[in-house]
């Protein structure tokens, strides 16, 4: 079925004639059509110019089975209940959001664009992870909030021929480290700037070749596509060189988990800075506190997102020192599920300890934004502060169970969260735990088989 003519408003007919313009300039052939999958995987097409140009505004027809896919994407999924795309296995019209072009600079003559999964009629579907974010931000916003954040991606940079590091200096935080890849490093930076994404530092991991470059926040949905921008960039650029980026949160079992942690802080529509209040000992605002109560609550449902795959939940069983096993909080407590930092106004944040470098950017934000919405409507109390080991059972807090470190289980709580449920959607939920219940089916037949390299095969090449 062809796409239909939809309504386009001026804003949008004004971008694309921008587009147009920096197309020409930029001698652009060919533009990737992107989207992000449910473990933040680029999937898409590519055509010409005169084609994107010619349907930019109408969307392309492209099938939406790997929106719901498993990392491999070689898996049939057994179809989702009132889900038809899971049954027929149709397409789906995916418009771009103009506002996301950009000029790829490592590439001759390429350009990418975030593109929308939607219906025949231009409508946005629910459970792509775009719109989950979309509409979460928007919930956000008519509780008088916007959201500053942005995630703290970990990838081990492996040899794209063996998967095995391309070194194994282990010390971490030493300059010599950085010196073994300084090209590689300065080639993602640059990259990263030119695709409009700002790194505040570069970081050395205790791993082998594991490294991590902070970015500066956003507001709103910005900080999803600023993930996915920036995986898409180390990805892209280290294939180049022989290399395969792996953001699996949990990516060898004698190696220490890689991070995905998420910086976030609130303001109200009027930018005032609403974490920090200086009447109080701790400098932390009631706002804060119940938003910091909500996260706390909702941090079991929270860990499938967090973690997302049977891979990277092993980052949580198998835990290092910096790894939180407790949903608890403290003060500049790197062993808590989360850092709150407080020092000064501007700098007054929580930091969500629980994600891994395999989470979901748009879904990070999403369930973040409904857990801490929830504390703040609900007015929830906030436990007790945690002042030393966080990983100590005896400072966690009351009722707290330790997360586990298991798929199933991590389904199982949140398919008991009625409140992360309804906030991000029944068809997306249906979805994503239908997709999570085949997970745990094929990980318990790998275990039963021996199969020892099912999460090597299955998860480290592809997140």
């Amino acid at each position: 079925m062809a796409p239909q003519n939809v309504e386009v408003s001026q804003d949008i007919l004004d971008i694309l004639t921008k587009v147009k313009a920096e197309i020409v300039e930029r001698m652009i052939k060919f533009v990737f059509l992107e989207y992000c999958d449910l473990h933040g995987i680029q999937r898409g097409r590519v055509v010409p110019t005169d084609r994107f140009v010619q349907d930019a505004t109408k969307g392309f027809m492209m099938t939406g089975t790997p929106l719901i896919r498993l990392p491999t994407g070689k898996d049939s999924l057994p179809p989702v209940p009132g889900l038809p795309i899971s049954v027929y296995f149709h397409d789906l019209r995916f418009i771009p959001d103009l506002a996301t072009f950009k000029v790829v600079p490592w590439l001759k003559g390429i350009a990418s664009v975030v593109v929308d999964p939607c219906d025949m009629d231009g409508n946005r579907v629910s459970y792509s992870t775009r719109q989950v974010a979309r509409i979460q931000v928007e919930r956000l916003r008519d509780n008088g909030f916007q959201i500053l954040s942005a995630l703290e991606y970990e990838f081990a940079v492996l040899s794209a021929e063996s998967l095995e590091p391309i070194h194994n200096d282990t010390s971490g935080h030493l300059i010599k480290q950085y010196l073994k890849d300084w090209d590689y490093l300065e080639e993602l930076h640059d990259g990263l700037e030119n695709m409009g994404i700002g790194v505040e530092q570069i970081d050395t991991e205790g791993d082998c070749a594991v490294y991590e470059f902070p970015i500066k926040p956003s507001k709103g949905l910005q900080a999803g596509d600023d993930g996915f921008w920036l995986k898409k960039t180390v990805r892209e650029l280290s294939q180049r060189r022989g290399y395969l980026a792996s953001f699996s949160s949990k990516p060898f079992q004698e190696m220490g988990g890689m991070s995905g942690h998420f910086n976030h802080s609130l303001r109200d529509l009027s930018e005032n800075m609403l974490f920090y209040d200086d009447k109080e000992s701790d400098k932390m605002s009631k706002v804060m506190r119940h938003w910091l109560a909500g996260l706390i609550h909702h941090a079991p449902a929270m860990a499938i997102f967090a973690c997302p795959t049977a891979s990277c939940q092993r980052r949580l069983a198998n835990h290092d020192r910096a790894t939180p096993i407790y949903p608890n909080w403290g003060i500049d407590n790197r062993k808590c599920s989360f850092r709150v930092k407080n020092d000064t106004p501007g700098s007054t944040l929580i930091e969500n300890r629980i994600f891994g470098a395999g989470c979901n950017p748009y879904l990070a934000l999403a369930v973040n934004i409904a857990a801490g919405l929830d504390g703040v409507i609900n007015e929830l109390p906030l436990p007790e502060m945690v002042e030393g080991d966080g990983h100590s059972a005896e400072n966690a807090h009351p009722g707290a169970q330790r997360f586990s470190g298991k798929l199933f289980d991590a389904v199982e709580a949140l398919e008991k969260d009625e409140v992360i449920c309804g906030a991000l959607g029944k068809d997306f939920i249906a979805s994503y735990i239908n997709a999570k219940r085949h997970e745990c089916v094929r990980e318990k037949q790998a275990i039963a088989a021996g199969d020892d390299d099912f999460y090597n095969r299955e998860y480290l090449p592809h997140l």
